[in-house]
């Protein structure tokens, strides 16, 4: 009896502790299985309050490019539908819209009626899929009273017409259900500013001018697909330019002349050819469509002459073709860009982040997501 009264004396700190962790380990895995409402309700504060913030990436005035986006259509992982987002200063700029880019648009802190215009490339279904979802999200979100603005070539009144037309019936159901003081009807849908640059490749226009924000849209060769364009958006000293889908031009080193930052598709064509050459037996349009995809998309080694002859200073990879199925391969994804090129290339993920100070020649990048 004494041995076992002198074990507990000599051991009482000890069996506190295990006593304590033990009763905690029991609170936490009730509190885990069955959440008092108290704390599911502090914790969807917090999450509704953090998701109202702007985030502070955006603090400082500058030019900021998010790649909402980054794949094509061949799936692959992790890769949404070709999206960019450009935010100059208080205003936000999409180009394009693919299948699956606008959560991610939403996942990188940008609110969707936040966005002041949506701009179109070109038509190809991986580049539009997501305009209704996109549309959608920019009226209910805060209730917007105007419709989403949407600028693009000739034919671009037709895609956003079949558009609207897919979600009339939603736009009822939610006008009813929550009423018009928090749908307004005339937030609904789009309101659309075409142009025409014609068939010269060297073309360009101002499409888009507000405050210290300017978007020129220029003419690029992505036949048969046409019209094409890609764009250029300038803010107090410093630019990006978006090539779209297109091969090598002499308009992309016209337009992106001084440009601080390039963003660009690209297609290994020896990548591709393998592909195709391994899906011939696979009874499906694989192996076609991989061999064809190579005469209308621009090669990683041309996008370094582009990015080159035009003295840009950062290169962003996106709206890979085919995809990378492994890490390791991307430095050969790239092979012949760097004997075309030394300035500083990164292939983007989706949330990759390029941020461009005003006042400075510094460029940032970082991942979202």
């Amino acid at each position: 009896m004494m041995k076992e009264k002198s074990f507990f004396r000599k051991h009482m700190v000890l069996i506190s502790v295990i006593g304590v962790f033990l009763i905690l380990t029991l609170v936490g895995v009730v509190v885990y299985y069955n959440p008092p409402d108290v704390l599911l309700d502090f914790v969807i504060r917090q999450g509704i309050k953090l998701n109202q913030q702007k985030p502070s990436v955006f603090e400082d005035d500058g030019l900021y490019v998010i790649t909402t986006g980054t794949g094509a259509p061949l799936p692959e992982k992790g890769r949404a539908g070709p999206q960019t987002v450009v935010v100059a200063g208080e205003q936000v700029l999409v180009f394009d819209a693919g299948p699956g880019s606008t959560l991610n648009l939403v996942l990188s802190g940008i609110s969707p009626d936040d966005i002041s215009g949506l701009f179109l490339t070109h038509f190809h279904s991986d580049h539009i899929g997501d305009i209704g979802e996109l549309a959608l999200k920019y009226w209910t979100a805060n209730g917007s009273d105007v419709p989403l603005q949407v600028y693009g070539p000739p034919g671009v009144q037709m895609v956003i017409d079949g558009f609207e037309q897919a979600y009339v019936l939603d736009r009822g159901y939610r006008i009813d259900h929550h009423g018009e003081e928090t749908m307004p009807p005339s937030g609904f849908g789009f309101e659309v500013h075409p142009f025409d640059l014609g068939s010269d490749l060297m073309s360009s226009q101002t499409v888009y001018k507000s405050g210290e924000v300017e978007v020129i849209a220029f003419n690029v060769n992505h036949l048969p697909v046409f019209p094409a364009v890609g764009y250029r958006v300038n803010y107090k000293g410093r630019s990006v330019v978006i090539t779209g889908d297109t091969i090598y031009t002499e308009s992309l080193t016209h337009h992106a002349k001084g440009a601080d930052t390039l963003v660009s598709e690209a297609l290994n064509h020896k990548y591709s050819q393998m592909v195709s050459d391994s899906s011939k037996d696979m009874g499906s349009n694989v192996s076609v469509v991989a061999k064809d995809i190579k005469t209308y998309h621009i090669r990683p080694d041309e996008v370094g002459i582009v990015a080159n002859d035009a003295e840009v200073s950062q290169v962003i990879i996106t709206h890979i073709l085919p995809p990378i199925p492994s890490n390791i391969l991307k430095n050969a994804f790239l092979r012949g860009m760097k004997e075309t090129y030394s300035g500083s290339v990164y292939i983007a993920n989706d949330g990759t982040l390029i941020k461009m100070p005003v006042g400075s020649d510094e460029i940032f990048i970082k991942e979202l997501l």
